[in-house]
């Protein structure tokens, strides 16, 4: 054992003693190249040079992949939402009435649509212009040509906004051959309205040939109100536009309001509805009609605005629905300023829709990764560890199905019976190997019956 580990040690010392030591020898660098390209640096002492200290962790920037947007998909979402940015924003121009009339015109933009906004130089009747939906939203309209016709142009509306007026002429003014030296000609003379009023509106006008029937028959007419139409859901944050008819009505009226009132339904119609089992004629334009009651007063009345302008945007607030409702319905009424309020009749000439607060989709995932960036970018931001409310709430429901499961299973297995005893019997009726005896009967042949009488006689 002594001489083994003698003869080890030996050969250890051996190989130590015989070991190749080689030398690194580090390769000159080449200074000539360098020299000769770039400026000689000034010498430093060991002194002026600054110890750089490492950083805990290198800093990687995210690569972001470019998203490919449809701009114009982009600013019709925006349009149809109501968004316009400042750069967006239609600058003011100047209108030349003539000589001696100039004017600023400063366009104005209302869920989307543009006014007063300053018209192209040149036109082919393929402009967009605004219609309105049942609701009484904003939509484009865009004119194409087909085999030489334009369809769906502008809008046209004959003698609607036109006065008619008569013009008396006698011999001696019309200066007519064939008329007798004492007889006045009575002329029919139709005056447009000013072209400069209505000119930059781009939104469809309200007229009579735009009225709806409401009611539960259908034979009532909207007068004056063009949209929205009777029954139409309005629903929260959004901007519609209620239309009437100008000339409908006195020529004492110039300016009008819009009023919004509370129905109150009965216990019957609101039942009904929260179960979907109303009749098909209890419509909501017939609520009224129903026994539904108005408040005396309006929970909402707008400013003064022209009735000429034919127009107002009414946007919906959170606070007209309330709390505890989801959807209200609510009567819109129009009052002239030539009637007071005390005297104004809200059911006269009104319509009848409905305020809801809409659908909202939750995204909160997005708000919790904004949050997590947020404090990864940022070693100041703190962020409040710990579960919140709603994922508890998430839980509840997959957690009370397993527990009951579980609860059942235990139950079935504390419970379990024996079933092996029993047999299976066999009934009678099965174990009956007997054939039925047909009956024996002699069966008669028929011919088929006569289609037609044979007797020419007839029957009176």
């Amino acid at each position: 054992m002594k001489f083994l580990s003698l003869l080890t040690l030996a050969s250890v010392v051996v190989s130590e003693a015989n070991a190749i030591t080689i030398p690194f020898f580090q390769q000159p660098i080449d200074t000539s190249l360098a020299s000769s390209s770039l400026p000689a640096a000034p010498a430093s002492s060991p002194e002026s040079l600054e110890l750089v200290e490492p950083t805990s962790h290198p800093s990687l920037q995210k690569r972001y992949k470019d998203v490919i947007i449809n701009k114009q998909y982009a600013a019709e979402q925006k349009a149809k939402n109501g968004e316009v940015s400042s750069s967006e924003q239609p600058k003011a121009w100047i209108r030349t009435y003539s000589e001696s009339l100039v004017e600023i015109v400063t366009p104005t933009v209302i869920a989307g649509v543009t006014f007063a906004a300053k018209p192209p130089t040149t036109t082919n009747g393929l402009e967009h212009w605004v219609s309105l939906n049942k609701d009484g939203s904003p939509k484009t309209i865009k004119p194409q040509i087909k085999n030489g016709v334009i369809k769906n142009g502008y809008p046209t509306y004959g003698t609607w906004f036109a006065t008619a007026t008569t013009v008396l002429y006698t011999k001696e003014e019309l200066k007519a051959h064939n008329m007798a030296d004492d007889e006045i000609f009575e002329h029919e003379v139709i005056i447009d309205e000013d072209p400069h009023e209505h000119a930059l509106n781009p939104l469809i006008r309200c007229t009579p040939d735009g009225y709806f029937k409401k009611g539960v028959a259908k034979d009532k007419s909207s007068e004056p109100f063009c949209f929205p139409r009777d029954g139409q859901q309005l629903k929260m944050d959004k901007t519609y536009f209620v239309t009437w008819y100008s000339r409908f009505f006195s020529d004492e009226v110039e300016n009008v309001r819009v009023h919004l009132s509370y129905i109150k339904e009965t216990i019957r119609q609101k039942g009904l509805r929260k179960r979907d089992l109303a009749d098909p004629l209890d419509k909501r334009s017939a609520l009224i009609e129903q026994g539904a009651k108005v408040d005396k007063t309006s929970f909402y009345q707008s400013d003064w605005v022209k009735k000429s302008q034919g127009w107002f945007p009414l946007t919906i607030n959170e606070e007209w629905i309330g709390e505890k409702d989801y959807n209200r319905k609510v009567l819109i009424s129009i009052q002239p300023d030539n009637v007071d309020e005390s005297e104004f009749d809200y059911l006269q000439n009104s319509i009848v829709i409905e305020i809801s607060k809409g659908v909202r989709v939750s995204r909160e995932h997005n708000v919790d990764l904004a949050k997590l960036e947020q404090k990864y970018n940022d070693p100041n931001f703190e962020l409040e560890e710990g579960i919140d409310e709603k994922y508890y709430v998430m839980l509840t429901m997959p957690t009370i199905v397993m527990v009951a499961a579980l609860g059942m299973y235990l139950f079935v297995w504390y419970n379990q019976v024996d079933l092996s005893h029993l047999k299976k019997r066999t009934f009678a009726r099965k174990a009956f190997k007997h054939k039925m005896v047909p009956l024996k009967g002699k069966y008669k042949d028929y011919g088929p019956l006569p289609q037609y009488n044979n007797d020419d006689t007839k029957h009176d």
